[in-house]
């Protein structure tokens, strides 16, 4: 039996529920709390409420219950890394990254001062009083810690990204230089020294009032530079061990090569559409990979392009209301 946990970010979560139950022989359990939008699961999905009150009880049965347990909960505050080591301590079988591997990817600063000492590109990331070079066109301040594009935002210069940091906390964010050049991610099964590159996908994004948003992807939407991906992506899992199962890069491919924004420890929203793009379940893929086996690379002729749309902005209640009744 495989256990899940889910957060707000629903379409990944379907993604890892629908590949896992057309699994042979797998039953799967998710834990979600029930102030949470009602999900179309699959039939074979069991639910299992989680309130807060009752959490640690709860929760600590299931991981007793489980063969395996794939946390699918975002690194922010600590989190991922915190029910990491709650289920490698209840002595269960963790399906995902380690939890020293996810403490360093969850700092964009530190992520960022690994992947440098390795000799690979990626963005300088600068806390509040470290001294900041001269000729960025623009500035990024974004929570270290932060998922996705959360709180990120856009100044025209360095001071202005410093106020903005030191009034937010200036403990939590970060400040990069605004690069220029496409945002593209990579989605990939990991597991050791193995790297299977699933995906180089199109990240679409938009500015409304310095707010950087997020809105969607195109996986395998982006066809071209594939070897040059793959060893960006293989000297990146190799500059962080313990890195494990589903795992993400975000990066910039500029007019120099691809600098890498952050590493993401967790399925991510391009997972919502693996299956669909490559023909293969990645969680096969994963349990393969768990068993000893080798996953030999994808075939090109299979994988096509598809689109994942997001809405930049929240449904108000009025409106989640209406959806979840219809």
């Amino acid at each position: 039996m495989l256990s899940c946990a889910g957060f707000h970010a629903d379409r990944p979560l379907l993604g890892v529920l629908g590949d896992l139950c057309r699994l042979p022989g797998v039953e799967v359990t998710l834990l979600r709390a029930p102030g949470l939008a009602r999900l179309q699961l699959p039939d074979a999905v069991r639910v299992i409420p989680c309130a807060p009150e009752r959490a640690a009880e709860t929760v600590g049965a299931c991981i007793a219950d489980a063969d395996a347990v794939w946390p699918v909960v975002p690194e922010s505050y600590g989190m991922l890394e915190l029910a990491s080591r709650h289920i490698l301590g209840c002595g269960s079988l963790l399906l995902g990254s380690r939890p020293d591997a996810v403490s360093v990817a969850a700092s964009k600063h530190e992520t960022a001062r690994v992947l440098k000492a390795a000799g690979i590109a990626v963005v300088d990331t600068f806390l509040l009083h470290d001294a900041l070079p001269a000729g960025a066109s623009a500035w990024v301040v974004k929570p270290d810690d932060g998922a996705g594009c959360s709180e990120t935002r856009i100044y025209a210069d360095c001071d202005a990204a410093r106020l903005a940091t030191g009034e937010r906390d200036g403990g939590r964010y970060v400040m990069q230089p605004y690069l220029r050049g496409a945002h593209r991610s990579m989605s990939m099964v990991c597991a050791d020294e193995q790297v299977l590159l699933m995906s180089v996908n199109e990240q679409r994004m938009a500015v409304f009032d310095n707010q950087l948003h997020y809105m969607g992807s195109t996986v395998n939407g982006v066809r071209e530079q594939q070897r040059q991906c793959r060893a960006l992506a293989e000297r990146v899992i190799g500059a962080l061990p313990g890195l494990w199962g589903c795992v993400g890069i975000d990066f910039i491919m500029t007019e120099d090569g691809p600098v890498v924004l952050e590493v993401n420890p967790r399925v991510t929203m391009a997972h919502a559409a693996l299956r669909q793009s490559t023909g293969h379940n990645p969680a096969q893929l994963l349990l393969e990979l768990l068993l000893g086996k080798s996953c030999a690379p994808l075939e090109a002729r299979r994988i096509k392009p598809v689109s994942i749309d997001i809405s930049p902005f929240p449904e108000p209640p009025e409106s989640r209301h209406r959806n979840a009744a219809g």
